[in-house]
């Protein structure tokens, strides 16, 4: 997501490039280390302080958890945990200590990506109740959209894609990821869902307000 920056750290150099080229391809900015130290020091380093921070542990020791500690000073930062260690007391343990979220690892990087817009969508609703993109404003305490300062009559499957596309304004959206963030994984139909809402969101837009642009071949993108 246009920028998000995201700090990765991992013992594992493998890992780090792994999911570093994951996250890069998704339009994040993305830097990665393999030493405590040297993220502890781009945490505190005001032009490199990330807006993200994925821990990449085994099972976590005094060190891992000094390195949690650190980043409570920093609370604009939010922090995910990725370990080995399934263990209810140590996940209790690592969420006192203020982290954002804990994940058992394997993680597939599309799940952990999914666990990572939720926080920001947290954070953004935190932030304001409202989101004013073009003519169109999303004010979150009523869940209506309005363009124009006049209501946009949408159905809740209508609100959802259009508050979707408007939180990921200039990316270029897949049919799949739209499928998977607005109908949910589980979803059994096909791209002719998100065709069809698509026109209608565009029917109500009306042709002076062309936001949802068609990428052909892969999806859409919404933009000014």
């Amino acid at each position: 997501m246009k920028g998000i920056r995201i700090l990765i750290l991992s013992r594992e150099e493998s890992t780090c490039l792994e999911m570093s080229s994951y996250f890069r391809e998704k339009k994040y900015s993305v830097i990665w280390c393999t030493d405590y130290d040297q993220a502890e020091r781009l945490i505190s380093d005001e032009k490199h302080r990330p807006d993200l921070f994925i821990f990449d542990l085994d099972i976590p020791s005094g060190t891992e958890y000094d390195v949690m500690r650190f980043v409570q000073s920093y609370p604009e930062v939010r922090t995910v945990i990725l370990s080995g260690d399934d263990r209810l007391k140590s996940q209790l343990y690592a969420y006192s200590l203020e982290i954002d979220d804990y994940m058992v690892r394997p993680v597939h990087l599309a799940l952990l990506e999914a666990h990572l817009e939720a926080i920001i969508r947290r954070e953004i609703r935190n932030d304001s109740t409202s989101k004013t993109v073009g003519a169109l404003t999303v004010d979150y305490d009523s869940n209506r959209i309005y363009l124009e300062n006049e209501p946009l009559i949408l159905t809740a499957k209508e609100f959802a894609l259009l508050e979707y596309f408007i939180r990921h304004r200039g990316m270029i959206l897949s049919r799949d990821k739209i499928l998977d963030s607005v109908w949910g994984f589980d979803y059994v139909g096909g791209y002719r869902s998100v065709d069809t809402l698509v026109k209608k969101l565009r029917a109500k837009l009306t042709g002076k307000y062309p936001y949802i642009r068609t990428v052909y071949g892969v999806g859409y993108c919404f933009d000014l």
